[in-house]
Formats: C-alpha cells, structure tokens, sequence
C-alpha cells in the first residue's frame, strides 16, 4: 500500500506536469505582407497572398530596372479593386530614395515616365498615371507618382508611396476625374530576379 501511495504522489504529479507543458516551440507566426493606402481619403487595405508580391528584374535592352507589384484588394475579379506599381530605374534600387514619376527615364535614348501606376476600383473604373508631361504638349498631364523604399532584404520589400491619378479610362478616353492616393505603405515578399 505504501508504494502504491508512493507512486501516486510522485506519478501523477509529473504526468500533470508533463500534460501541461509545451511540446516543442510554438511555431513562429508566418509574416503578413500588406499593402494601405487612402483614396480620396478613404482608408483601404489589401493583404498579400501567395501571388501577391514584388519583383526586381533588369532588361538589358533598356537597360532599365524594373520593381513590379500588383496586389488584388478583396473580392476582387482581377479587373476590379486592385493596385499596380511599375517602377523603373537605371541603377539598383536604394533605399531611402524617393523615386519620381515624371523624372523621366531614357530608354533606348527616348525618355519614359519613371513611374507606371494604376488603381482599379471595386466597381472596375481604373485610373492611372502613365503620361509623361514633357510628351503632351496638347494635353495637361497631372499624373504624379513617388515610390520609396524604406526596407529590402533578401525575401521581403517595404516602402510608402503615392500618387495623383486620372481617370476612368476607356479604350476611347483618359477620363477627367481625379484620384488621389496618399499615405501609402507596403510590405511584401520580394522576388529578385536581377542576376
């Protein structure tokens, strides 16, 4: 009787240790990428996915570096709610560099806006900023654009941004509104492809 006592006093104590310890490390939370930004003031917020990422490439043709991102907001049908950034650049991306717009490029010795970007909205009406001033002399370009990178390392990307854009556009017209994008910031996963 006394080992069986034994045993119990000294047994189910450590089994009730052993039960509520941890078994192994909590595994670490994954990172959530994001995209934020305001439109006209309105706050919007876009979580990345697996497909939902930067990426750095080099065309040799131009030669130009490229950072691409395009991340689909919820619900969105691929033509609708979603935002898309092409920046290019003659030299490696920095860090701490605001990088503008209408600070043309060459390309092949013909000048091109620094900065492509578009904005679809939930109902599909896309606005952009794709114009070069100094190449519409006909036109009043307003189109404005700055990227900024605050942060790249080897997997991930963040930075902030904004922008000034025009439209609806149709296959028939840039459109006459206007759309301000203002307070926008960015964390995704990085795919460099510049060898």
């Amino acid at each position: 009787m006394k080992k069986l006592l034994f045993l119990l006093i000294v047994l189910v104590p450590g089994f009730f240790f052993l039960s509520c310890g941890s078994k192994g490390e909590d595994p670490q939370p994954e990172i959530e990428g994001y995209i934020r930004f305001k439109v006209d003031g309105v706050q919007k917020e876009f979580k990345t996915g697996q497909t939902d990422l930067m990426s750095f490439s080099f065309d040799s043709n131009g030669p130009v570096y490229s950072a691409i991102a395009q991340v689909l907001g919820p619900g969105s049908t691929g033509t609708s709610n979603f935002i898309q950034i092409n920046l290019r650049n003659e030299s490696l991306f920095e860090t701490d560099v605001s990088y503008e717009m209408q600070d043309a490029i060459l390309y092949q010795g013909v000048p091109l806006v620094r900065i492509l970007f578009t904005y679809s909205d939930e109902e599909g009406r896309i606005f952009n900023a794709v114009l070069l001033d100094n190449n519409s002399p006909f036109l009043e370009v307003k189109n404005d654009a700055t990227v900024r990178f605050n942060k790249i390392t080897e997997d991930w990307v963040e930075g902030t941004f904004s922008a000034l854009l025009t439209g609806p556009v149709t296959n028939l017209s840039v459109g006459d509104q206007e759309r301000v994008i203002s307070e926008g910031q960015f964390k995704m996963k990085l795919i460099n492809l510049i060898p």
